[in-house]
């Protein structure tokens, strides 16, 4: 069994080949965290999911003002109705 030219020795971490399979591992284990941890806060939306983003939240605060009319708005609804009536 001792004569096969592959010995399991060659691959601890003491040895030329075990360390580079090691420091491999450590590379890509970094690598893997940076892409799932760092790079998921970044804000990769494309130019059209900006657009119907920023187009939702105006219809979101045109909803809320409507909802919540001051006295102020009413009066300039009411002006703007008799002009055009």
């Amino acid at each position: 069994m001792n004569n096969s030219s592959f010995n399991i020795h060659y691959l601890s971490a003491t040895s030329l080949i075990g360390f580079w399979i090691l420091f491999i591992g450590l590379i890509f284990t970094g690598a893997m965290f940076y892409f799932v941890f760092f790079r998921l806060n970044e804000d990769d939306d494309s130019y059209k999911d900006r657009k119907r983003k920023k187009l939702e939240e105006e219809r979101q605060k045109d909803r809320i003002g409507m909802l919540y009319q001051n006295e102020f708005t009413i009066n300039i609804n009411k002006f703007y109705q008799a002009e055009i009536t």
